[in-house]
């Protein structure tokens, strides 16, 4: 054999690393749970918040009906070519909007028409919709059209190259008849979103035969990076794209993206600091296990090297008896993900999340690729911590290793006593609880450094629960809805308006929007009822409701006002007013006229303008709101009467809001409406009679003269919390007036709607009679048919009731707790854990050391109280750092997220906060009664 000695060290190292492993047992089954726990937790937390993101990001695109977020209107191709240049603008896409479609012989609206580039249907329209057949038009005479379209045509079975017989109304003096095949057809979550009509496409083709072109004035379509909020997009692009006219507006929303993140986090950069804190504490979780048993470890490996073991061998032997123990670990880890978030939390959450925009196989809460990053992590970790054991023991002589303490640093200097002999030795003696403390004290501090990292771990666990059930509870869906008044009442629109979409948004829209925003303007809203004596709700109804047994009339509303016809200067009106066509120093050529482009100097507005009272409170907020702005308004004309107000829902360009500044001082005159004898007397008569009546009744009708106090968008950052009645229409013009500017008017106070809430015991009963007292009012007015054009008799009153809307959004509102709770409860598991953890192993890794206290007279009560203490001191550590650090950080969190979210509420955790700290200290007393009675039993 050439004079050697065969050797067979593999099967030494297996029998080392088996060995070690058996004399490590307690050490490794904690560190095969925390490999399980923090596979699991790592899985279960990103797992959840990216599909929940997801999730939301596809509920926000299909209710949008896209993803685009912003639009330029009549864009021009310059502005094009220039969006497109702009770094932060990902995707750009262009719109035309032809006009109605109507099926070939009828009157009725089935969709709208439009025309898209190539870009604008794949990355915009597109991921908007489900069932997509076919393909986008391309020929001349194709059109693609969603499902509902299909069936108004009284098409159930669609097919391509089916042909369809349409009018299609472009213009007021352009219809063209057409006769498509079908190219396509889809399906649409907006189709019943009160005035979204569906959309029917046509190719470029078609629309170069109509005599447009898509290069040229059609809207530019824009999506964003998601990490804009949709302030800054409008403000980034009005500075890059050059306006071609002061009137053209950029309008801007945040993204489905963005939208999805702040409801899931607040926003994109809290969700980093929250995945950071999550993964250190799921780091020091595990890294804690392996440092407390690291002296040992390092002392087991340091007897191996002294008898010659090399260090490749020493890591063999270690990695492999670690590797014995995570490796099940991991394999257990990764089967928990799978169950949990691929069957029960999806089958906690129900097939009713997110209903009405795909339902619940939208929510895919298990993703393969963040498990497998959870094992990497695990592991990389553990290994990492390995090598720190084998450095150790490397890197020191045989006799250093084999009595490694972790005593780091300089060693104390020891101050030379010189008083002894001096009465030093007659102090008292500390008592046994004392003493006890004292040693307790020492222990747990003994070596600095795993103190401090041990701490923060212990601290960072609970915090991670606290502050997850902080954004848990103040971004819960339901605090949306309890916004909301119990009950909101108010007049509705028409029924001519209301079949035509207007005033019926509210119905399908989200709780977070404002259900009294509608693109219906007020013709449509007073069709059947255009006269000054209307009032939405009549004194006798406001009288009934408000004194309904159980109404907290001091919480309630009524938001009051009138209904008018308004002349405005041109200077006054000209930031609403398309202003391309006139030069800057205007001749005027007439007096009044209800045409802008004629340049007479007071333009009159064809229908009513709303007229609100705001109250002394929501004036004094104005003016508060105003001078911290520092807007220029005229808040001392609004508030002695001699002015009103005008706000608008974010109308105007950047340019036009110059225009609005300039615009303050400038004179208003208001005039109610024609009186009931007349509106009957004018339905009554001819097209011609009707034009002289006009005139008479103006001739007739009393006017107020006002100055405008300023123009004031209620979209703002702080804009005061204003109860506004029907408003959002374009063309309609919303005046605010004080108390005293509007006893001015030659008109009486209409109610416009109420704000009603109740004691909680008594709103079923008050809910019985709403319906009841509205039932009749309504029958009342269906039968006062000589107010209508249409003898379709007057409009009614409609309620919103917040309960109604709880119920509504139920299976949403449980998805996400269900969801937001399992992660907080999984949070809280780790910060219990990994107390578990370190008192087990601290207490197993100190055997030697109590062996040789109860040598020298420690009993077993005074050796459990010892145990007792140093759990305890971790304990009031935590404690302390929650009431101090941690409370700091969450009214961090509660003014951060505030700010974007408005609907956040703040409860402080102070029921998780003693329970935790609880159940911490009943673990402590656990855990040493448990190894106490063990000892003792052997």
């Amino acid at each position: 054999m050439n004079g050697f000695t065969p050797n067979n060290n593999t099967n030494v190292i297996r029998l080392l690393s088996e060995a070690i492993r058996k004399c490590n047992k307690s050490r490794n089954r904690i560190l095969m749970g925390a490999v399980v726990l923090c596979i699991l937790t790592l899985t279960f937390v990103f797992g959840t918040a990216y599909g929940k993101i997801n999730a939301e990001y596809t509920k926000n695109i299909r209710m949008d009906g896209t993803t685009a977020s912003t639009y330029i209107e009549e864009g021009t191709k310059q502005q094009y070519e220039k969006v497109c240049s702009l770094g932060y603008v990902k995707e750009t896409g262009r719109r035309m909007k032809m006009g109605e479609a109507t099926e070939s012989g009828k009157k009725e609206s089935i969709c709208s028409i439009q025309v898209l580039d190539q870009t604008a249907w794949e990355k915009m329209m597109k991921p908007a919709y489900t069932g997509v057949h076919g393909t986008y038009p391309k020929k001349q005479q194709e059109i693609m059209l969603p499902v509902k379209t299909l069936k108004k045509l009284g098409i159930d079975n669609p097919k391509r190259g089916m042909k369809i017989a349409l009018d299609i109304s472009i213009s007021f003096f352009q219809t063209e008849k057409e006769e498509f095949k079908l190219s396509g057809w889809y399906s649409a979550y907006t189709e019943d979103n009160g005035r979204s009509k569906e959309i029917g496409y046509v190719s470029e083709k078609k629309l170069k035969d109509w005599g447009y072109d898509i290069k040229d004035g059609s809207d530019i379509l824009i999506c964003q990076s998601n990490d804009m909020d949709w302030k800054d997009t409008e403000e980034k692009l009005y500075e890059d794209v050059p306006m071609k006219d002061n009137s053209q507006q950029i309008i801007a929303t945040d993204t489905a993206k963005n939208r999805a993140v702040k409801e899931m986090t607040g926003s994109y950069g809290m969700a980093v600091v929250e995945a950071v804190v999550i993964i250190c504490g799921m780091f020091l979780l595990v890294y804690n296990v392996m440092q407390i048993s690291m002296s040992g470890d390092i002392r087991q490996m340091a007897l191996l090297h002294t008898i010659g073991t090399t260090k490749k061998q020493i890591r063999k032997i270690y990695i492999r008896q670690i590797m014995r123990t995570i490796v099940p670990g991991c394999i257990t880890g990764t089967v928990l993900s799978v169950l949990l978030l691929r069957y029960l939390i999806p089958e906690l959450v129900g097939r009713q999340y997110l209903n009405g925009y795909g339902g619940a196989e939208e929510l895919q809460i298990f993703r393969m690729e963040i498990l497998l990053l959870a094992v990497a992590f695990t592991l990389l970790v553990i290994l990492g911590a390995s090598e720190q054991v084998i450095r150790q023991t490397v890197n020191r002589t045989c006799i250093e290793g084999m009595h490694y303490t972790e005593q780091n640093g300089r060693k104390k200097r020891h101050r030379r006593r010189t008083d002894l002999g001096k009465g030093t030795f007659n102090k008292k003696k500390r008592s046994e609880t004392q003493e006890l403390c004292f040693m307790a004290w020492k222990n747990v501090t003994r070596y600095w450094q795993r103190f401090v990292i041990t701490v923060i771990s212990l601290f960072l666990g609970i915090e991670m629960f606290l502050i997850v059930m902080v954004i848990t509870t103040g971004s819960d869906y339901a605090n949306i809805i309890n916004q909301r008044p119990d009950f909101l009442i108010a007049g509705a629109f028409s029924e001519y308006a209301q079949k035509d979409g207007s005033g019926t948004e509210y119905q399908t829209q989200s709780p977070d929007q404002d259900p009294l925003k509608s693109e219906g303007n007020n013709f449509e809203l007073l069709y059947d009822n255009d006269y000054d004596e209307f009032s939405p709700i009549s004194e006798k109804v406001r009288k009934q409701l408000w004194n309904l047994a159980g109404v907290k009339k001091e919480e309630s509303h009524i938001t009051e006002g009138a209904y008018v016809l308004s002349t405005i200067s041109r200077d006054g009106i000209r930031p609403l007013e398309e202003d391309t066509y006139l030069g800057n120093n205007v001749e005027y050529a007439e007096e009044i006229s209800i045409d802008y482009a004629s340049g007479a100097k007071m333009i009159e507005g064809m229908d009513a303008d709303t007229v609100q009272i705001v109250s002394e409170n929501e004036l004094k907020a104005l003016k508060t709101y105003v001078e911290k702005n520092k807007l220029k308004v005229d808040m001392d004309s609004l508030e002695n009467g001699t002015g009103v107000m005008i706000i608008h829902d974010h109308k105007l360009s950047q340019k036009q809001e110059k225009q609005a500044e300039k615009a303050v001082g400038e004179t208003v005159c208001l005039s109610p409406l024609k009186n009931k004898e007349a509106c009957i007397r004018w339905n009554s008569m001819t097209d011609k009679e009707r034009d002289k009546e006009d005139e008479i009744i103006k001739a007739e009708t009393s006017s107020t003269e006002y100055t405008l106090s300023g123009y004031l968008d209620n979209q703002a950052d702080g804009f005061p919390e204003i109860h506004q009645t029907w408003h959002g229409a374009e063309g309609d013009i919303y005046y605010l007036v004080s108390e005293k500017g509007f006893n001015r008017l030659s008109t009486k106070r209409k109610r416009f709607c109420m704000e009603l809430n109740v004691e909680k015991k008594k709103e079923k009963k008050i809910m019985y009679e709403i319906q009841k007292i509205l039932s009749a009012e309504n029958q009342r007015r269906k039968s006062n048919t000589q107010t209508s054009l249409d003898g379709e008799g007057e409009a009614g009153i409609f309620y919103i009731a917040r309960s109604d809307l709880m119920q509504k959004n139920a299976d949403y509102i449980r998805g996400n707790r269900i969801m937001f709770g399992s992660i907080s409860v999984i949070l809280l598991c780790v910060g219990l854990v990994n107390y578990f953890n370190i008192m087990f192993t601290r207490i197993v890794g100190r055997k030697k050391e109590l062996e040789i206290m109860r040598k020298i007279g420690m009993t077993r009560r005074q050796e459990r109280k010892l145990l007792l203490l140093e759990g305890s001191y971790y304990v009031l550590l935590i404690a302390g750092l929650v009431a101090s650090v941690g409370s700091i950080i969450l009214k961090g969190i509660n003014v951060y997220m505030r700010k974007q979210l408005s609907y956040f509420t703040f409860h402080y955790p102070v029921g998780a906060v003693a329970g935790s700290i609880v159940i911490l200290e009943i673990l402590c007393v656990i855990i040493c009664n448990l190894l106490i009675l063990k000892k003792i039993k052997k």
